[in-house]
């Protein structure tokens, strides 16, 4: 691979960790200042019939962005290192992109259900988007896979 391709493929990694990053903390500072500023335009309203309820969604909320963000460091990590030795689709990002199929369908739930947690509302929903990402990213998986094993055949022709 050329190096302005390798170049390319390094500053986009940079890019993404930092949006990610900044999508990460405005995540923090809302559901922070939800919880403990009552000044915020939606402040948290605790319902004590589904406090449980309220609760896991805001942890599931918190776990959920930072797993996600997580994973996505850990991928661009794993690929680097792949480019570096050669390899431009390491094997272990493939069950890497299978397990973020299955934290966006959770994170895709919980903020389905987030504002109506907030607004302390007994409302359980599913949109469409909790089944059809983790299925555009399990599709995206098995490309990668078929890319990984079509790099591995050309590396054993050579």
């Amino acid at each position: 691979m050329n190096h302005s391709t390798q170049k390319s493929i390094r500053n986009l990694s940079i890019a993404i960790l930092i949006l990610g990053g900044v999508a990460l903390v405005y995540t923090y500072v809302q559901m922070f200042s939800q919880l403990f500023l009552d000044t915020f335009i939606t402040p948290m309203v605790w319902n004590p019939e589904i406090r449980g309820w309220q609760i896991f969604i805001l942890a599931g909320r918190f776990i959920g962005a930072t797993l996600l963000y997580v994973l996505c460091c850990i991928f661009l990590s794993r690929t680097k290192r792949g480019l570096g030795n050669g390899e431009i689709f390491p094997k272990l990002n493939i069950a890497l992109i299978r397990w973020t199929a299955l934290v966006a369908a959770f994170l895709a739930f919980v903020r389905g259900n987030y504002a109506a947690a907030v607004r302390g509302e007994s409302v359980l929903t599913a949109d469409y988007d909790v089944f059809l990402l983790p299925l555009v990213i399990l599709l995206f998986a098995g490309l990668y896979k078929m890319a990984h094993l079509a790099a591995e055949d050309s590396q054993l022709a050579i």
